[in-house]
């Protein structure tokens, strides 16, 4: 079984390519969901008291996700903190989570980060979904109902598309004028040989 990333940057459609591989039957872990189940454990919650103090948490003692994401996200080293701590338990449980799926002939994890954590390289085959930063922009303000400001300021903080290309294995371009069925076929068909 191979073990295949999937990863895009903020609004490029990485959801969305993923209910596709959903669909043709490919097991999909969603990364940003379960680590955000990882931040609530009762493991976890000691080790980001001691690191980001007591303000994150909230009086039914989970893990304020906003207050935390404040504190990291303007701070580089708060922020590279943050992702040893929660990085290498994501991947443990996404391994673990692989044991179910032996037969299959890949899986996939879908992760906005991989290659900045440089996770890519503890997969089998990396997809890159890539699409021009306008449209990323009015996918994630209708999405969040946030201000364009706010949206370039999170894409001003992700690795440059060009960068997560380099190391990729395939690319999907979801910019509205090439239909992504095709190209997510085409991958999944090199994939399932």
């Amino acid at each position: 079984m191979l073990k295949v990333g999937l990863t895009g940057n903020i609004g490029s459609g990485k959801s969305t390519i993923s209910n596709i591989f959903s669909i043709l039957g490919v097991s999909v872990y969603n990364a940003d969901n379960e680590a955000k189940k990882i931040l609530d454990s009762p493991n976890t919650i000691p080790e980001l008291l001691k690191n980001f103090g007591i303000e994150i948490v909230n009086s039914d003692n989970t893990i304020n996700k906003k207050k935390l994401a404040e504190i990291v996200f303007n701070n580089k080293a708060k922020l590279n903190k943050l992702n040893a701590i929660i990085h290498p338990l994501v991947m443990d449980d996404f391994n673990k989570w692989c044991l179910q799926f032996t037969d299959a002939a890949y899986v996939i994890n879908e992760s906005a980060i991989l290659v900045e954590a440089g996770l890519y390289k503890q997969f089998d085959k990396l997809i890159t979904v890539i699409s021009p930063e306008i449209m990323r922009i009015e996918r994630v303000m209708k999405r969040d109902s946030c201000e364009r400001e706010k949206v370039i300021e999170r894409i001003n903080n992700q690795l440059k598309e060009e960068e997560k290309m380099k190391v990729s294995d395939f690319i999907i371009n979801n910019n509205e004028k090439d239909l992504v069925i095709p190209q997510v076929l085409l991958i999944h068909k090199a994939l399932s040989f």
